[in-house]
């Protein structure tokens, strides 16, 4: 870093990191360690080791560290509280709107909201709704068609209608996606989904950005959408519209990166428009180029990434106007700089640091790399497009790890053998949008476009195909991270430089070593050698000696024979479904359900993996699936196929679970017909899953042995229950796990029927913790039988859904016994943690 601004952005940045990443409620103690280390540096005499770094660039340097630290923690008022509104009235400016055959989404500005009856909570009571954004989703009546006022809007109107308002909670699993800071990133509040028609209150006028999207968007419609949606999202950076299947493609391969309109594409309109107005003088010349490449970032909606982007290349125009030369490095910082000073929170967003993260990777490791051996007899064109694509991926790869627990293996391939072509696809489709006001002009470049996308899209779906063409990845822990930076800086430092800071800090060691335990007076002399020895050290004892008692204090009561071993039994908060994961010290693992799958989420891909990399454990002993309903099994398939089990547990119901035909016949719907296309699609995979692997039928008076301290009794199913309000749920495996003197209950989804069952059969259902059955429905409060319970805690799995779960009369109860209740809706993952001497805690948000 011998650029020193390169070097003061680089702090500023670093502590402005820091301080976004700080924890709510340990900013003073950050604040207290700074402002000790200040003091530090005050008295701080630098040497001659430190090269040119004196001590008032060190003061520099600091002070931007802590001013960063201070304005990052100023992050944490972004983020806006959780809040939902059921029914209100409100009314405000469409600013952007997409339409789609299955819903339409926007972005609305907040003018006036009318909560009639509902009041916002106490917690929540000083917000201000007014003026804020919210993402805007619009759904078609039963028919499939959306009522006149909707279809009709534009961006600029004034609309008035009844909705549904929704600040996110903050991610209550580890490894979850974090929404709130998403929208908070993004400027939006939260979601508006809209319950019925609209009333146009004034017409607007559309954005120019806006038309031209739009013009785009009609000139594609002779096409097939499946085919256009991967151009638009190439064009301006949207995704949503790009069928699964082939996002998915573009994600096992490691190529979904070419969504984000970022650096290549800013790249590129500079390039074509500073061509272009070659003929103007050089001053008007930077000047239009720079609004070209603001009104593509407009057009691109505005994302982190396009931000980033633009303005680096705005910096390199403005260059032009001095000596010609940029560093880009610094305008790198200097964006980010800008965009940190803009929304702090920024420097937390997955796109943002990815795009930053791999330009970084392109500007410093890519010239590193293209210098080495194995790439100087390469072509310069292949040499090139291979060092800038192992330093981009090389500079991401531990915000991948991070941030998606995923990682291509062909990715480097599929990059080198694509990005060419679909360079090719976005200059060629960037000339479309710029004639798009003539279609027969535009029309044959879309037509080239989609082809050359079409040979794309073939060629990654046999990448795709390669096995473990890409790998979920296990949270590697800090010493892979400072493995992988020390590894880095080693590199970008050099070998001599490397060797020679290891060198001196071997020596100083070795002199701090021989401070404290220094030989005798005379080497040569053996005589009375190893007396004087013993004595300076038994001199620098009795110096030490207070030290050395606190040492011996901890080691004593820190000692292996006095650490608790715990088990844990966490309810996964997994929405309106049911997961929980057993964990024992010995690193046995069950997982018990799988909660929810539908067309737009699964909850074993999006929730339980990551949580389960999240936590290291890359083996379940067993997984069980306590009854075929989709909000309880519908994540099983992604668990199956990405993390090796043991066996598979399932209810000794009479149906065979690994039998595809009855699968078809209705093994996983609700009510025993034929499943619906949603439950086929969880049914027939799963049952072909699960005919490849173990399956033990559990019933009552099974027990499940990981470990002799650790029981795990089956108490239900016992005698198969038919005609019964739900047979699924009055057939579910129900389990009373025991540890250290205390108990859990396990229930599932049964309902009264099975809780009688199990009450008459004489087994001992009485625990100290107890999972509330189906998520808290009515048809399983049966207070003749649960009075004779009395837990600690009552756990409630649930989340949003519309069968009115849980039920108020089942939260009354409880709160009339006066026992504590912990729902997943609220608390997020709920750990609940049994030690071997009968102790508890508990942990949420976890």
């Amino acid at each position: 870093m011998r650029d020193i601004w390169v070097r003061r952005f680089t702090c500023l940045l670093a502590g402005g990191a820091l301080g976004v990443t700080t924890p709510e409620g340990l900013e003073i103690l950050i604040f207290f360690i700074l402002f000790l280390l200040g003091i530090r540096l005050g008295f701080w005499r630098p040497r001659d080791f430190f090269g040119q770094l004196r001590k008032p660039e060190a003061l520099i340097l600091a002070v931007g560290f802590g001013a960063g630290v201070l304005y990052g923690f100023t992050g944490h008022f972004e983020l806006e509280k959780p809040l939902m509104l059921n029914r209100v009235q409100v009314s405000g400016v469409l600013q952007d709107w997409n339409k789609s055959a299955d819903s339409s989404t926007g972005v609305f500005q907040l003018k006036e909201i009318d909560t009639g009856t509902q009041e916002i909570s106490s917690l929540d009571s000083s917000i201000n709704l007014k003026g804020k954004v919210y993402n805007l989703r619009v759904y078609p009546d039963r028919s499939g068609n959306f009522s006149e006022n909707w279809s009709r809007a534009l961006p600029g109107d004034e609309l008035k209608f009844e909705a549904r308002l929704e600040h996110p909670k903050p991610p209550g699993t580890m490894g979850q996606f974090d929404l709130p800071l998403y929208y908070a990133v993004r400027g939006q509040a939260g979601n508006l989904t809209a319950l019925g028609e609209a009333e146009l209150i004034t017409l607007g006028q559309p954005p120019y950005s806006w038309r031209i999207r739009e013009q785009v968007r009609r000139l594609l419609e002779r096409w097939p959408a499946e085919r256009t949606a991967v151009l638009t999202g190439i064009l301006f950076g949207d995704s949503s519209q790009i069928p699964q299947d082939q996002l998915e493609r573009y994600k096992i391969t490691g190529v979904l990166h070419v969504f984000s309109a970022s650096g290549s594409n800013v790249a590129f309109v500079l390039i074509i428009f500073w061509g272009i107005l070659r003929f103007l003088p050089l001053p008007l010349r930077v000047f239009l180029t720079s609004s070209v490449l603001v009104f593509y970032a407009i057009l691109c909606g505005g994302n982190p990434p396009i931000i980033r982007a633009t303005l680096m290349g705005v910096f390199a125009l403005l260059g032009r106007l001095g000596r010609g030369k940029a560093n880009s490095l610094r305008n790198l910082l200097l964006a980010g700089i800008l965009l940190f000073l803009w929304q702090p929170l920024i420097l937390r967003d997955t796109g943002f640091q990815l795009s930053f993260l791999a330009t970084w990777g392109i500007l410093v490791l890519g010239p590193r790399l293209s210098r080495q051996k194995l790439f100087g007899r390469m072509p310069h064109v292949l040499r090139f497009a291979l060092t800038t694509t192992l330093a981009a991926q090389i500079a991401t790869i531990p915000v991948m790890i991070l941030a998606f627990h995923r990682l291509s293996v062909v990715g480097l391939l599929a990059n080198l053998a694509v990005l060419a072509v679909l360079g090719s696809v976005f200059e060629l489709g960037l000339i479309g949008v710029i004639l798009s006001f003539s279609p027969p002009l535009a029309e044959p470049l879309f037509q080239t476009c989609l082809w050359l996308l079409d040979g794309v899209n073939a060629l990654l779906y046999v990448f795709a195909r390669i096995p473990w063409a890409d790998v979920w990845v296990l949270n590697p822990g800090k010493l892979f991270w400072i493995v992988w930076y020390g590894g880095l800086i080693a590199f970008l430092a050099g070998k001599e430089r490397s060797v020679f800071v290891l060198k001196v800090g071997l020596r100083s060691l070795k002199y701090r070593m021989r401070v404290i335990y220094p030989g005798p007076s005379n080497p040569k002399d053996s005589t009375g050698k190893v007396r004087q020895y013993l004595d300076a050290v038994l001199d620098r004892v009795r110096s030490a000696f207070p030290i050395i008692g606190i040492i011996i204090f901890f080691i004593l009561f820190w000692s292996p024979w006095n650490i608790r071993k715990e088990v844990s039994v966490s309810f996964i908060d997994v929405g309106q479904g049911d997961s929980i994961l057993v964990e024992y010290p010995k690193h046995h693992t069950v997982l018990i359900d799988t909660g929810p799958k539908s067309e737009r989420f699964d909850a074993g891909e999006r929730i339980i993996l990551p949580y389960l990399l999240e936590k290291r454990i890359k083996h379940l002993d067993a997984l069980i699936l306590t009854h075929p309903h989709e909000d309880h099994v519908g994540g099983a398939l992604a668990v199956l196929n990405n993390v090796p089990v043991d066996w598979v547990g399932v209810p000794d119901d009479g149906k065979n679970w690994g039998d595809l035909r009855q699968a078809n016949a209705g093994l996983f719907s609700k009510d025993g017909s034929r499943p619906s296309s949603v439950e086929s699609s969880i049914a027939d995979p799963l049952a072909v899953k699960l005919s490849q692997i173990k399956i033990n039928s559990l019933h009552a008076g099974d027990q499940i042995v990981l470990d002799p301290d650790l029981k795990i009794e089956v108490l239900g199913p016992g005698e198969v229950l038919t005609n019964t309000h739900s047979d699924p749920n009055n057939n579910s495996i129900v389990l009373k796990l025991e540890y250290g003197g205390q108990s859990v209950l396990l229930s599932a989804d049964m309902e009264t029927e099975e809780m009688r069952e199990i009450v008459q059969s004489g087994q001992d259902w009485r625990s100290d913790y107890f999972k509330e059955p189906h998520h808290g429905s009515r048809f399983s409060l049966n207070m003749d039988y649960l009075d004779s319970i009395s837990p600690k805690a009552v756990f409630v799995s649930v989340g949003r859904n519309s069968f009115g779960h849980p039920s108020p009369q089942v939260l009354q109860y409880w709160e009339e016994r006066h026992i504590p209740i912990y729902r997943t809706d609220e608390r997020g993952t709920i750990e609940l943690r049994l030690d071997n001497r009968g102790g508890a805690s508990l942990q949420v948000g976890r």
